[in-house]
């Protein structure tokens, strides 16, 4: 899958096949916040639950939080159930200097939660000296 659509489409034709149980669009591969919509709503519609895959930057992570932050209980209930129904969300933890030092305030697991950043955009700030440290051109 090189494009988004063409990103949408595949994981329809995977859902549509019975061959996905958890799908795992990456925000910043999928084509972004509204395109990892269509593809949970596509999910949503075959009963498929969706997990945001994220591994690289901070400011992934927050976007991916985001994301993670609209996505319906599957399968739906009343009351989100820890683990069972609730939207989660992939944490890594390795050593990563562009998730762990790029933000002003690192996004940080607590009680098995990550919260969504609040702030303006993705909620988060950047360290220009890691950005500079990191510069290719």
């Amino acid at each position: 899958m090189t494009n988004p659509i063409e990103a949408r489409y595949g994981f329809r034709d995977l859902f549509e096949a019975g061959c996905v149980d958890i799908a795992q669009p990456d925000v910043c591969v999928c084509g972004g916040l509204s395109e990892l919509q269509r593809i949970a709503a596509l999910a949503s519609a075959h009963d498929v639950r969706v997990v945001p895959h994220v591994w690289g930057s901070g400011i992934a992570l927050s976007a991916a939080l985001h994301a993670c932050s609209t996505l319906p209980l599957t399968p739906y209930a009343l009351q989100p159930v820890p683990l069972q129904n609730e939207p989660v969300i992939e944490f890594d933890r390795t050593p990563n200097p562009l998730r762990d030092d790029l933000l002003t305030e690192p996004l940080t697991l607590r009680d098995g939660y990550v919260d969504v950043p609040a702030g303006p955009g993705l909620g988060v700030e950047v360290r220009l000296d890691v950005v500079d440290r990191y510069r290719v051109a």
